[in-house]
Parts: structure tokens; sequence; C-alpha cells
């Protein structure tokens, strides 16, 4: 056998494809064919074994895309859609742009007490939809709750996005805001919290988010995960290798 022959036998091949069909990438530049079969999973029943106010804790029976019985425990919010294929955000995380004439742009931070983790979150604002009302005008009430902000601009609004996929369906929709700091509407921002919140609000640069983000960690707040990776890219496109 040539060399020439053997360099080519040996590089590997771009795609690994098992017999049952699973596909997998050998390298950056190969892909493999969307088959959309991952998305022939089923729910078959759903039992709810216990209630809250707010939250159920039920059991899932479904067909897993081989065609294979199963079950799953859920936790999922009262009042929203149940688990489908059809996934509609019950929620809004809000990424606000702060802008003033001449300085950089910075961004709105929230800080408050998490019960289920026991300890206090850094976190971007958030809340529920209302019902009958859209994600936009959920985004814009949520703001001015949480930091006082009244008058911001809505830049974008994702598709349904996932939390905690294999323990809730709980979705939301990520609302890019800008608010002009410079306007007259922004200038005494108010709070207009529920009874249960105890939100405190913290205004920083974009520039450096993951250092700032690091230094809370220190003083010993956890990061909420989406937040982190938000700021883990914005190194990435600045400096093209973060250290995590």
């Amino acid at each position: 056998m040539k060399a020439a022959d053997m360099k080519v036998a040996d590089e590997p091949q771009p795609l690994l494809t098992t017999a049952d069909g699973y596909c997998a990438p050998r390298h950056e530049t190969a892909k493999c064919p969307d088959t959309g079969r991952l998305k022939n999973g089923q729910i078959l029943r759903i039992d709810d074994l216990a209630s809250t106010r707010w939250i159920k804790f039920q059991a899932l029976q479904y067909k897993d895309p081989r065609g294979r019985v199963r079950s799953w425990d859920m936790v999922s919010r009262n009042g929203y859609l149940p688990p489908g294929p059809q996934v509609e955000a019950d929620a809004v995380t809000i990424f606000p742009r702060l802008w003033r004439e001449g300085e950089p742009a910075q961004t709105i931070l929230v800080k408050q007490f998490r019960p289920p983790l026991g300890t206090a979150t850094i976190e971007v604002p958030a809340g529920l939809i209302d019902e009958g009302e859209t994600a936009e005008a959920a985004a814009l009430r949520e703001l001015q709750e949480e930091t006082g902000y009244r008058v911001g601009t809505v830049a974008s609004v994702s598709q349904p996005l996932t939390f905690s996929p294999g323990l809730t369906n709980e979705s939301t929709r990520l609302v890019v805001v800008d608010v002009d700091l410079d306007d007259p509407g922004n200038q005494d921002p108010q709070q207009k919290l529920d009874d249960e919140e105890d939100i405190e609000v913290e205004i920083v640069p974009l520039s450096g988010l993951l250092t700032r983000l690091r230094e809370y960690q220190s003083d010993g707040y956890v990061v909420y995960d989406g937040l982190w990776c938000l700021a883990m890219g914005m190194t990435l496109g600045e400096r093209g290798s973060p250290q995590g």
C-alpha cells in the first residue's frame, strides 16, 4: 500500500452513523442531516401527584423517539399549557440595554433571595406573562415593577426558550429592551414590588460583565445560568477564548 493511500485510510470519517440512525459529527466542518427523528417522542399520559397554589408535581408516561414507553417525573406551573410539541412561553426574561449620551452601554442586574436555593442570586429582570398579555407588554411591565425604569423600547423578542427541560416545562421569551437614561421618565426610578418580593437593583457596564459576575460569586451570590452564558458569549466575541 502506498503511503498516500495509508494517509487517506487513516483520516477519520466526518460523520459517525450507527445502525439505528444515530449520527455524530467527527469534526467541526461535518454536519448531520436533521431527520426530525427526535421530534417523534409523544406524551401519552399525565397524572397529577400533588398540587399547591402555584405548581404541580406530575408523573408522565411517554413514548420516546425510538417507540419505547417510559416514565418521567416533572414539575409544572398551574394555569399554563401542559407538555406537548407546541411550546408557549409562560414568562419573560428581560435583557435591558441602558444608554446615556456619551457613556458606555450598561445593563440592569437584580439581586434577590431564592428560597429553593436557600441563598441570594444575581439575575436579570423576569416575570410571568399575564393572561391575554403579550411578551412585549409583560417585559415592559416587569421591568418597571422590578427596577423602576418606566420608559423602554422593545428591540427584540425570542421564540420560547427552556429553563430546565429535564425538570419542568416552564419556558420563557428573552426580550431585549433599550432604556434611554436621558429620558425624563427614567430620572427617578421607583420599584413597584409585590409584598413577597425583595429585589435590589444593580447597574453594571456591559463591558467586563463576566468579570463582574465572578466578583458576585466571590461575594457568595449564585449567578443565573442564562446571564452567565450571555456574559461568556460576549467575552468569546471580544477575546475568543474566555476562562470559565
